[in-house]
């Protein structure tokens, strides 16, 4: 009965806000909501909310619902109005609830003597993003010019003004201090860690005698660090590079850091045929235009045979100031330290320690607003001193180089598709061809699977079949992955929790 009543209240209030409209039938119906002040001026909310009412007023072909009147509507049916609703299909239900055929909706900025405005048509019916205008003006140029110049170019006059205004891409953002200060602190610790780990006596090791001077470094690393980990990138088959756009990217490609929208961290757990990996990052935005992060990765087995940490260290920068005809892009680098200690536990086997530290570079291109392109140039180079405490023999050794690239789409609101390939640079390397696909099924729950395979091969190479599932709650995100090799070996399972600062 509770939800007949919900559904009658409901469909009246309809009726009677049909019948309001009664006299302007023919036009389009369009809800306004206020739009978002950065540093929450409330002055500068009423200013900016009142211009964009006149402004579509004046468009002629509106009939213009306020929030208040929004708002009246779902107290009548007993459903709480959200506030800061700014997500296009929070916005959507908001408009279809409340029977619009448009939505607008945005953010307001004033800094520098200078208005920004961003503004979102939504087609209700449709279930779609109209138009979005992000402009700003030169210093002195008044709002109501501004916000008259977005409304125009939202209905498809683009050259409304264009003397007058600029791309606005977004708030300026002032996190340098701990940008600094956690690179400093995580640098720092790395430092004192390896050289700590690197001088510490091996107690019990075993003397061996023979050496094996002549044999070639392999084209392939095998150490911790390119092994995946969060359970995201792992169930889209760790085809990550071209996303990497949140506290995931940071072992993926530095580059994503200048896109991260905010504070977020990550802890991460893997089970990998015996061997315990744990993770954990930290991303945030230094400047508007400068992202940064900080990783630590732990990996060892349960008799500390091998047992690596490293400590990680991003930050790119973004290129928003471009011709019309180029898209944003970023360039990022990682500074790594890593630390190694081996354990021998057989007569003739070797125990020693390392410590060394190499880069990253990454790239990230927004070729439309649903597709991105990325490049990663891994261990470019990650060069070690190892000490043989076995043998008494030091030397350095340098980590096998990989290139990676790769490519998302964003097909609407729900599916997310993305796939990578690792180019070969060195003999022993191969091709290998990795992809996944994200569909969210509820508002919250989201299902993914991926598949990877080395090509090119002289000999048999496994498919690797991935999947796994999110659940999304305010600001914290559940991820958990299963990866299946049909050789039946290395099964692996990841557990990720993701949280919004």
């Amino acid at each position: 009965m509770r939800g007949f009543s919900i559904t009658a209240t409901l469909i009246a209030s309809l009726i009677v806000h049909t019948a309001a409209l009664g006299s302007d039938s023919g036009k389009v119906s369009i809800g306004i909501l206020y739009p978002e002040s950065y540093g929450d001026s409330h002055k500068l909310k009423e200013q900016a909310y009142q211009e964009m009412t006149k402004c579509v007023q004046d468009v002629g072909f509106y009939v213009v619902c306020l929030q208040n009147t929004l708002e009246q509507q779902f107290n009548k049916i007993n459903v709480e109005f959200p506030v800061h609703c700014r997500d296009p299909r929070c916005v959507i239900d908001i408009g279809s609830t409340a029977g619009m055929d448009r939505m607008l909706y945005g953010s307001i900025d004033y800094d520098d003597n200078r208005f920004g405005v961003q503004l979102t048509l939504i087609d209700v019916v449709m279930k779609q993003k109209i138009e979005a205008v992000s402009i700003e003006g030169a210093p002195g140029v008044s709002l109501s010019d501004i916000i008259r110049t977005a409304i125009a170019r939202l209905h498809g006059n683009s050259r409304a003004d264009s003397s007058k205004v600029s791309i606005y891409h977004g708030p300026k953002v002032h996190n340098e201090k701990k940008f600094l200060l956690s690179t400093a602190g995580v640098m720092g610790v790395g430092l004192i860690y390896g050289l700590i780990n690197y001088m510490a006596d091996h107690s019990g090791a075993h003397k061996l005698y023979a050496e094996y001077k002549d044999d070639d470094l392999a084209g392939i690393s095998s150490l911790a660090d390119q092994i995946p980990l969060f359970a995201r990138p792992a169930a889209l088959a760790n085809a990550y590079v071209a996303a990497s756009d949140d506290a995931y990217g940071v072992f993926y490609n530095p580059a994503g850091m200048a896109w991260v929208s905010g504070p977020e961290a990550v802890l991460a757990y893997q089970y990998r045929f015996g061997v315990d990996n744990i993770a954990a990052t930290y991303v945030n935005k230094a400047t508007r235009e400068i992202g940064f992060g900080q990783g630590l990765l732990y990996s060892s087995d349960k008799d500390h045979m091998l047992t690596e940490l490293y400590f990680v260290s991003s930050v790119a920068y973004k290129f928003t100031h471009l011709p019309d005809f180029i898209r944003p892009f970023s360039v990022g680098m990682n500074l790594k330290l890593a630390s190694n200690r081996v354990k021998g536990k057989m007569a003739d086997s070797p125990s020693g320690s390392s410590f060394g530290a190499g880069i990253d570079l990454g790239l990230l291109w927004e070729l439309s607003e649903r597709i991105r392109y990325g490049l990663l140039l891994k261990d470019v180079p990650v060069i070690s001193k190892w000490k043989n405490v076995s043998t008494g023999v030091s030397y350095f050794q340098a980590n096998a180089a990989s290139l990676h690239m790769g490519g998302t789409f964003r097909a609407g609101y729900k599916t997310f598709l993305i796939g990578e390939g690792e180019i070969p640079l060195t003999r022993e390397q191969n091709w290998e061809m990795a992809g996944g696909v994200e569909q969210e099924v509820f508002r919250y729950f989201l299902l993914r699977a991926g598949l990877q395979k080395e090509i090119q091969t002289t000999m048999e190479s496994p498919w690797k079949i991935t999947g796994g599932l999110g659940v999304n709650v305010k600001r914290f995100s559940l991820d958990g992955s299963y990866e299946y090799n049909t050789l039946r070996v290395f099964d692996v399972i990841n557990v990720s929790l993701r949280i919004l600062l």
